[in-house]
């Protein structure tokens, strides 16, 4: 009973804060329709809330048991889990350790490259993902070309880029992230209409992408449009 009057009281607050948004806020000064509409929006809060908790509680759950014994697999696994949660400064130690320990694996090379890439060590990325991809260059379903490509473009290598992302689309097709990694190769070297045809091509195979690759797919779209206006 008292969470129902606390969702309630929630509730009407929310309804208060909405109403002053301008424009939108037209919508909730409907009798009824603005009420449910403000407890829709709570309840997904609510929900969303709920689960980042539980997913927080996993998360940690997973860093104590991976940290247990210092072994190379298990600072590798963890590495991994802290550079899905946007840790890449935190992830970078623990993915050395394990490429120091198990140089033959190539999902710790790529992990920490991908962590270098983000913390702008382009170097050191481009040295991790060339070694992925000497091992490996389908690993991750030809991530490792698509992250060696940038690593190349990034340090000054634009034909490099392209070799890679040849490599790629001769084995898995043109993908929206590989086309658009394509205009900034081409970009680079200053073949301007090729570039701008790549990032035309984006929104096309974006079109085509299957269901689960869709909200990626819109993202390399807009960075695409970006690029074509200089951004």
């Amino acid at each position: 009973m008292l969470r129902l009057v606390g969702f309630f009281l929630i509730t009407l607050v929310a309804l208060q804060v909405l109403r002053q948004i301008p424009v939108l806020g037209a919508i909730f000064e409907i009798p009824f329709l603005g009420f449910w509409g403000a407890a829709i929006l709570v309840s997904m809060a609510f929900s969303a809330g709920a689960r980042a908790a539980v997913d927080g509680r996993r998360r940690r759950s997973l860093q104590r048991s991976f940290g247990a014994l210092d072994l190379p697999n298990n600072r590798g696994k963890l590495g991994c889990l802290l550079l899905s949660q946007g840790r890449a400064g935190k992830a970078l130690g623990h993915l050395q350790a394990a490429v120091d320990g198990e140089r033959e694996v190539t999902e710790w090379s790529y992990r920490l490259g991908l962590a270098q890439l983000r913390l702008r060590n382009v170097a050191g990325a481009r040295e991790s993902l060339e070694r992925a991809a000497a091992m490996d260059e389908e690993h991750g379903y030809g991530g490792v070309l698509l992250a060696l490509a940038h690593a190349r473009r990034r340090g000054g290598d634009a034909a490099g880029a392209l070799t890679a992302l040849e490599r790629f689309e001769r084995n898995h097709g043109p993908k929206p992230e590989s086309a658009f990694r394509r205009g900034r190769a081409l970009a680079a070297l200053g073949r301007r209409d090729e570039a701008a045809l790549a990032y035309g091509s984006v929104a096309e195979l974006a079109t085509a992408a299957t269901k689960y690759q869709q909200r990626e797919a819109r993202l390399w779209q807009l960075r695409a449009a970006l690029a074509r206006v200089g951004f």
